[in-house]
């Protein structure tokens, strides 16, 4: 059932974005506004609200599919990750925003969802999560010029590189800080002793070592010597 979270939170996405347009209640207003009180609220207020259906539709598939992947390998701690992305994703935009803007919509959090299961993937020994990194390179690695300044792209386009940039960094730290959680590493024969596996030190433990011990060079001199007869002093045999 938590896998089926990801695609409740986008569904409210949509909602949100219906309900404002369709009663005009202008709920963007409660976007993250750098170093104003009231824009704190926009922390948490801002990736539920966005422009337009064409803005929300380019958050939702790369939301779901980040989202998804994080709900169903990290099943314990997944609320945790997005919640701290969620949340100093906004922060950094509040914090080093340019002032008088108003940022909104999910582009933070799935830039910090990719970026951590991205670097995940990269530190870990596991191949599902190597796989899915791959994936997420595949396919969105492009985005990853969304985190630099866009004042000469297009200037009829207001891109919050802000807020990618904030969930890129939270995502990176993350990755390391739970690099002990979720999926387990896979395990190698190089993870292995070779000296366990030692036919000698299997020899040398045994409860008995004279019936299983190998057929050595020492030990068939100690055989030769156990059973040769010692010649008997001449004087015992003129006695016979």
């Amino acid at each position: 059932m938590s896998i089926l979270w990801p695609l409740v939170l986008l569904v409210f996405f949509w909602v949100v974005l219906l309900f404002d347009e369709t009663y005009n209640l202008h709920f963007n207003a409660f976007g993250v506004k750098p170093r104003e009180i009231i824009g704190l609220l926009g922390i948490i207020t801002s990736p539920f609200l966005h422009g337009d259906a064409g803005h929300l539709f380019s958050n939702s598939i790369p939301f779901l599919v980040a989202a998804g992947f994080l709900f169903y390998f990290f099943p314990r701690i997944e609320w945790r990750i997005l919640g701290i992305i969620w949340f100093f994703s906004g922060l950094g935009v509040w914090l080093y925003g340019s002032w008088g803007s108003n940022h909104i919509g999910a582009s933070g959090v799935v830039y910090g969802l990719v970026a951590f299961l991205l670097t995940s993937g990269f530190i870990r020994r596991n191949k599902a999560m190597s796989a899915v990194a791959l994936i997420l390179v595949f396919f969105y690695g492009s985005m990853v010029w969304g985190i630099f300044p866009q004042w000469n792209v297009n200037p009829f386009i207001n891109i919050s590189w802000e807020s990618h940039l904030s969930g890129a960094i939270t995502g990176l730290v993350l990755a390391y800080i739970f690099r002990k959680e979720g999926p387990p590493d896979d395990v190698y024969q190089s993870d292995f002793d070779d000296d366990d596996d030692d036919e000698f030190g299997y020899w040398n433990e045994s409860p008995h070592i004279e019936d299983n011990q190998p057929d050595t060079f020492e030990n068939k001199e100690e055989i030769k010597i156990q059973y040769h007869f010692k010649p008997q002093p001449q004087n015992e045999k003129d006695n016979l």
